[in-house]
């Protein structure tokens, strides 16, 4: 047993953050695909929708900065609640929204509060996580919050059907942000002095893996190469001595792979797919809740899968089957499947980008400085907040010119560059971690 978590309520702590993934996770999903639509009844224009998805993203942006600091400070619970809190106001108040530019407003709102909550959320996993297991724990994390995406959609198509009022998913949304702000602060406890706490070293070689080569399908030589091709492109490019840092700590995989997972999220199944499925495919409001709810599965049971693996085998044995499923499955979906297909895609969709998502968390876990893992996760989600920010306002416009086709189509070829970025993450991950073991060994006690 890790000596940091002598006396301290771990499993308590882990539960409440599975717990909250959920709740967060099934409000967010019933409302999630009635954004767009709203936004349209609002004013119809598909790339002005994409503004109403990504102006959430430009509020989170912004305060991303000053969020990861402030954990460091002041502490997760009290940070983490607040950002609660303000996302469970303006959840409600978009769904009082009377025009279109008050949606936009209480959308930006909202993302401030999801910035300060998901940066918060991000660092506790780090505080009670281990090298052993951070890879399971992000797994059921996202296991939990696609257990929500199941039922979300389904949710809110159904009460959106039975009410006759589109409005009523935001309604949702709220109370489930209010059941999250009551764990925060009757179940949680701080965690802020775990990553102040010196972990142990871990020995070269694990006993576990003793039996093994550390990366069976990836050896030495193959190894040098990734790191080899990764420095010298990151030196090609305008700050060549900034980015070469940042690859060699893993900081920069960290934000291209929060990147590309924040821009699937936000430009397929926020804005894209939503309209695609009621426009395109001509399917009924509770079949387009059936899609939605079907991603979900696909990332309940690769969330799961994918924790597991990333534990025994590696961050890129989740990241790089991802990345090419997810390409293919965008690619296939621009073909205009019927509603089985549709359903299938969807899942192996949800697969796909939880595969990604999961082995993106285990690595940031694995490259975060513990003295400073508040501002390490407010800087790394500053890129997936900027991908939320320019990515549906700009492939909405790409729908606009070209057809909810040729978005697909650019989404795909964006994301299949994690491929080799997970690649690379297997490689630098353990030497990092390793690296900051040894320096929290070698420091003084706090």
């Amino acid at each position: 047993m890790d000596p940091r978590f002598a006396g301290f309520p771990r499993r308590r702590v882990i539960w409440g953050q599975y717990f909250m993934s959920f709740s967060w996770s099934l409000g967010l999903w019933a409302a999630v695909p009635v954004i767009p639509i709203l936004s349209l009844q609002l004013n119809e224009n598909v790339a002005l929708a994409g503004l109403v998805v990504s102006i959430g993203g430009a509020g989170r942006f912004f305060v991303s900065y000053i969020t990861g600091p402030m954990l460091d400070r002041f502490g997760r619970r009290g940070i983490g609640a607040f950002g609660i809190f303000v996302r469970m106001v303006f959840s409600f108040l978009e769904g009082l929204s009377p025009t279109y530019l008050s949606l936009v407003a209480f959308r930006f709102g909202s993302g401030i509060g999801t910035s300060i909550w998901g940066a918060a959320h991000q660092t506790i996993t780090a505080d009670v996580s281990t090298p052993q297991d951070r890879g399971r724990i992000s797994g059921r994390k996202q296991g939990w919050a696609q257990f929500g995406a199941i039922i979300g959609p389904v949710v809110g198509g159904v009460a959106w059907a039975a009410t006759g009022d589109i409005r009523i998913p935001f309604f949702i949304n709220g109370f489930s942000k209010m059941a999250c702000l009551i764990v925060m602060l009757f179940i949680m406890v701080e965690t802020r002095q775990l990553s102040e706490r010196a972990a142990p070293a871990p020995s070269q070689t694990p006993a576990k893996e003793t039996a093994r080569p550390p990366m069976p399908y990836a050896p030495s030589y193959l190894s040098e190469f990734f790191i080899r091709v990764g420095t010298t492109a990151v030196r090609l490019g305008a700050t060549p001595a900034a980015l070469a840092s940042m690859a060699a700590t893993g900081f920069l995989y960290v934000l291209v792979g929060t990147f590309a997972v924040n821009l699937m999220r936000s430009t397929v199944q926020d804005l894209v797919l939503p309209v695609y499925v009621e426009q395109v495919l001509g399917l009924a409001e509770s079949q387009l809740g059936i899609v939605i709810a079907a991603m979900g599965v696909g990332g309940l049971v690769a969330s799961l899968a994918g924790g597991w693996a990333t534990d025994r085998w590696g961050v890129q044995t989740a990241l790089v089957p991802g990345a090419i499923v997810a390409t293919a499955g965008l690619v296939l979906t621009a073909q205009g499947p019927a509603l089985f297909g549709m359903v299938l895609l969807a899942v192996a969709l949800g697969a796909a980008a939880a595969l990604v998502m999961v082995g993106t968390h285990a690595f940031s876990i694995d490259v975060s400085p513990p003295g400073a893992r508040g501002r390490f996760f407010g800087q790394t989600q500053a890129a997936g907040h900027f991908a939320t920010f320019v990515g549906p306002f700009a492939i909405g416009g790409i729908a606009d010119l070209f057809g909810l086709a040729a978005a697909f189509y650019v989404i795909g070829g964006i994301f299949l560059i994690m491929a080799p970025i997970g690649m690379l993450m297997g490689v630098v991950g353990p030497r990092v971690r390793e690296r900051l073991a040894q320096e929290a060994a070698l420091s003084p006690p706090r």
